[in-house]
């Protein structure tokens, strides 16, 4: 999270390895030396006395059953979904975000709260919901000022940074997807 540090504060708080502009352990250039530490700073688990992304970091209602104890202690496990959503699982709810481009400089964000049918009478989802919102509401107005950048004369395509490759990832998606659709026709017309 190259930009956590800058941007989100209080999520860099919560997992203090976004706070080092990190998502996760092997993110680390020197992580061997810290492959023992289950340090929230270098194994990148909630800091202590939190259990979920909630604004004070505690559980707001029934916890999943069949978590694992090293599920409890990850905190959050993401899963993204190629080419526009990621899934976060936290101890007690489910967090989805979509994004669809509705042109060349505007795009359409779907946040989605998922908790047990249980919880819903006996959560504080305010806490749950605010907290994620304040991050999407972060990370939009930095995405804002990127934007601007790229639209500068003086701005120039560059290489990514070891840290993107989650980015490099979608590059090499959009790529093998482009290179299933070649068809002779389309060869033979270079």
């Amino acid at each position: 999270c190259l930009h956590c540090p800058g941007v989100h504060k209080d999520l860099s708080r919560l997992v203090p390895i976004y706070g080092r502009g990190l998502m996760a352990r092997h993110d680390d250039p020197e992580w061997a030396r810290h492959a023992d530490n289950d340090d929230p700073e270098f194994s990148g688990r909630l800091r202590a006395g939190a259990e979920t992304w909630s604004r004070d970091g505690h559980v707001h209602g029934p916890v999943f059953p069949s978590l694992t104890p090293a599920e409890r202690a990850a905190g959050q496990i993401y899963a993204t979904s190629l080419p526009s959503m990621f899934i976060v699982a936290h101890v007690d709810y489910m967090r989805t975000v979509r994004l669809a481009p509705l042109g060349p400089e505007q795009t359409e964000l779907t946040a989605e709260w998922l908790f047990a049918p249980e919880a819903l009478g006996k959560t504080d989802i305010d806490n749950i919901v605010a907290f994620g919102t304040q991050v999407l509401e972060e990370d939009a107005a930095i995405c804002e000022v990127n934007q601007k950048g790229l639209r500068s004369i003086r701005h120039e395509v560059g290489v990514l940074m070891p840290e993107e490759y989650e980015l490099h990832r979608f590059h090499n998606w959009v790529r093998g997807c482009h290179a299933a659709f070649k068809t002779p026709l389309a060869d033979s017309a270079r």
